[in-house]
């Protein structure tokens, strides 16, 4: 029988320890969570204590008996404390809950409780920070998940149709594990409370004997804010013995006690900071080279440098690299970091950026970024809200430096051929959205040479497929092929690399050709400075639910039908 909860609200405040200068604690925030007893909530309280470092916050553990007095209490000292707008964020993994419906529906109804704005986060941020809880204890049990079934199990259903709602919640949280941890089979079961007899456990019994029959083993793991007066008295108790009669792994350990219970609350809560400048951390990932490359890549930040928080990570989204890089920000006092992908294309290492950011729930394919055992990365576990754009794509900013480009060795346009030349891929979809790229880039800066009074003979471009020697030889003829044909009836070649900065291997691919050459690339230059600062900003209004900035010309293809609020 599961054992029924006291009808007692109990209320824990505390004030926020911010420095004067951070005018983040104007925002208060009211962390609600259901009463788990007195073992539970000291883990909760714990958890809250780290938490409030940073926040100007209060934590109210309620269950129905004078909620409407205790939550009057919590949102009068978090306003005593210097709130001028407050925040509800629900200590629960499932919305469903009947009690936190119970919560919602008293402040609803109540708005005497107090007279400053009142918001009630709907945000999933951080959802990962759970699924890595839960990453963590399947570390311990499971041994082979392609024999196992992995069983989820939540508290506080009343009846079938909560249950079901309530498990369906508690199942968003596990698809993060499922690419680490491949069950064979998958069950969430959410008790239903305040029943007698063996009806509460029916729903875990047929997991269980589900798992039995198809021989898979079951690993247990309650997946909850579940009820803890003690070692004894709790839902890992009563569970034990019923998991061990059908020969399951199971250790009694729920969500708590574990670090990124702050932490969850931390980046929930930072999602309703405003984000500025002096608050936001942003990671710089182009490719990396050498010494003399990378240093060429950070002296073309210019300014930007003083005027944001920027750590570089170069490499091909390296997740050890990102991480060292965010966890450089936290320490710069990074309330949200954005990481800036300096890539030709917006899909370059997008997906494995944004899975260890936890933005993304499964990596697509093996390969890049897992271990060799072919298991993915960890996320990085932070109290900072994450975001990542790039992908230079066509942008006129791009085009208007390799302009720039052209102009500095170019002497008689009418007989110059422009041959714009970029890395290139072996996808031919993807490769063909290389070109049009170019193609894009040609027509620009065609346009503005026509503006500059400077009327070139014509602007072709290629890619070198330079990775793939296959299909990098048949590029390389044709190339030399255009070179020459550029070079004909007196004509002159200018060839220009469309690549982030100098690089390349064109001046050996062309060799014993005559042509005018300028490596540079796009940076160091000031549209580069300013196509930089364009990604911070659009950064900037995603953490904050703007509209991108008037005047940015560079978004991110993926952006296009941003909408605030949304993300």
């Amino acid at each position: 029988m599961i054992y029924c909860k006291t009808m007692i609200v109990c209320l824990f405040v505390a004030t926020s320890v911010l420095g004067a200068a951070d005018t983040s604690k104007e925002t208060g925030f009211l962390v609600v969570a259901p009463d788990r007893g007195f073992m539970g909530n000291e883990e909760l309280r714990d958890a809250f204590e780290e938490y409030r470092k940073q926040f100007n916050a209060a934590l109210v553990f309620a269950t129905r008996e004078e909620t409407e007095r205790f939550l009057k209490e919590g949102l009068s000292q978090v306003q005593a404390s210097g709130a001028k707008n407050i925040v509800v964020l629900p200590l629960f993994l499932s919305l469903h809950h009947p009690m936190w419906k119970h919560i919602e529906t008293t402040l609803s109804n109540n708005r005497s409780l107090t007279d400053l704005p009142l918001t009630i986060s709907q945000k999933h941020t951080g959802t990962y920070l759970i699924s890595e809880i839960l990453s963590d204890r399947l570390e311990e049990l499971s041994e082979n998940p392609s024999e196992e079934m992995l069983i989820l199990v939540a508290q506080g259903a009343r009846d079938d149709q909560e249950a079901a709602l309530i498990s369906e919640d508690i199942k968003r949280f596990r698809v993060y594990t499922e690419d680490r941890y491949p069950f064979a089979g998958y069950r969430e079961v959410a008790l239903q409370d305040g029943q007698r007899g063996a009806s509460p456990w029916k729903s875990l019994e047929d997991a269980l004997a589900s798992a039995q029959g198809q021989k898979l083993r079951p690993v247990v793991i309650p997946l909850d804010f579940s009820w803890k007066a003690d070692g004894m008295m709790s839902l890992g108790a009563r569970l034990k013995s019923l998991i061990q009669k059908y020969g399951g792994s199971f250790d009694g350990k729920d969500l708590t006690p574990h670090p990124n219970v702050a932490l969850w609350l931390a980046q929930r809560s930072n999602a309703h900071v405003p984000i500025t400048r002096e608050n936001l951390g942003v990671v710089f990932m182009p490719h990396g080279s050498n010494y003399n490359w990378n240093r060429r890549m950070m002296d073309a930040l210019g300014p930007l440098t003083a005027r944001y928080m920027i750590e570089p990570a170069f490499g091909m989204g390296d997740p050890v690299l990102i991480e060292r890089g965010v966890r450089r920000l936290e320490r710069r006092g990074a309330r949200a970091v954005v990481v800036i992908r300096v890539f030709s294309l917006e899909s370059s290492f997008r997906e494995i950026t944004e899975y260890v950011l936890g933005l993304q729930e499964r990596l697509g394919h093996a390969g890049h970024g897992h271990d060799n055992q072919g298991k993915p990365p960890e996320r990085i576990r932070t109290s900072c809200v994450l975001f990542t754009l790039g992908g230079i794509e066509a942008s006129p900013l791009f085009a208007e430096a390799l302009l720039d480009r052209v102009l500095e060795v170019s002497k008689e346009p009418k007989k110059e051929t422009i041959i714009l030349l970029a890395h290139g891929t072996d996808d031919e979809e993807a490769n063909k959205h290389w070109e049009r790229n170019l193609a894009s880039i040609a027509s620009h800066m065609q346009m503005v040479a026509r503006l500059k009074a400077r009327h070139f003979r014509d602007i072709q471009y290629a890619t070198w497929r330079e990775d793939w020697p296959e299909l990098r030889e048949k590029a390389i003829q044709n190339i030399r092929t255009m070179v020459e044909r550029a070079a004909q009836d007196g004509g002159t070649p200018i060839v220009i690399p469309a690549r982030t900065t100098r690089g390349g291997r064109e001046e050996e691919w062309l060799k014993g050709l005559n042509y005018v050459y300028n490596g540079k690339g796009f940076a160091p230059h000031p549209t580069f400075e300013r196509w930089v600062e364009e990604q911070i900003l659009i950064a900037m209004a995603h953490f904050n639910n703007q509209p991108v900035p008037a005047g940015i010309i560079s978004v991110p293809k993926s952006l296009h039908h941003y909408h605030p609020g949304r993300h």
